[in-house]
């Protein structure tokens, strides 16, 4: 159904009314300041979040890497003690059957490996502590990351409570609406700012 030339100039009358109107002009452009800020935080939420999901994922390639380098570091000190043990085992047989301890091939390759992991011991075991000790920070930077998400994620819930009640604001003239959907954005946008911070502080304070 098609409206009269009449209504077209009616609504074109309250439109021109609407844009006029301090009250509404004010809450309009509030709006827009909230909404801006919304997609600021909002970003800053996701980013949190994939930060999150980035140090959980690189610190379980590290802990991967950390078992694989102490169970090699167990090996190699097990093979030590089974030579050594080897060793002790000899040298108690001869001595019950009166022999004596004569160097042998045998004897000198079972020196030899012994030799050969005991001096590994040492790189093997500083190693798997660094990679410890990676997984350990990676670990710490996710868990600051979660936290800082979910400050942006409060802020992100009070911006948009804000804009809902700015929106009611405008629908019902009533300034009350518009002042407690500041609180609710200034709130939010504190709650968002002190994420912002923290990404800025060294994970340990």
């Amino acid at each position: 159904m098609e409206h009269s030339p009449e209504h077209h100039i009616e609504e074109a009358e309250h439109a021109e009314h609407a844009a006029r109107d301090p009250f509404d002009r004010r809450v309009t452009m509030s709006i827009a300041i909230v909404a801006a800020v919304l997609a600021c935080i909002t970003m800053l939420g996701h980013n949190a979040h994939n930060d999150t999901l980035r140090y959980q994922s690189e610190a379980a390639i590290i802990h991967s890497q950390e078992s694989n380098k102490w169970n090699y570091f167990q090996a190699q000190k097990l093979r030590s003690h089974m030579y050594q043990v080897n060793l002790e085992l000899r040298a108690e047989m001869l001595s019950v059957l009166g022999k004596s301890d004569a160097p042998s091939e045998v004897v000198e390759r079972w020196k030899e490996q012994i030799k050969k992991y005991k001096g590994r011991e040492p790189e093997e075991k500083k190693e798997a502590e660094k990679l410890d000790q990676e997984m350990k920070e990676l670990q710490q930077k996710a868990h600051h990351a979660h936290l800082r998400g979910q400050r942006f994620d409060l802020g992100e819930l009070g911006v948009e409570l804000a804009l809902v009640l700015c929106s009611l604001a405008v629908l019902t003239k009533r300034a009350q609406f518009w002042y407690f959907g500041l609180a609710s954005g200034l709130i939010g946008t504190l709650l968002a700012l002190s994420g912002l911070l923290d990404l800025f502080m060294p994970a340990g304070h």
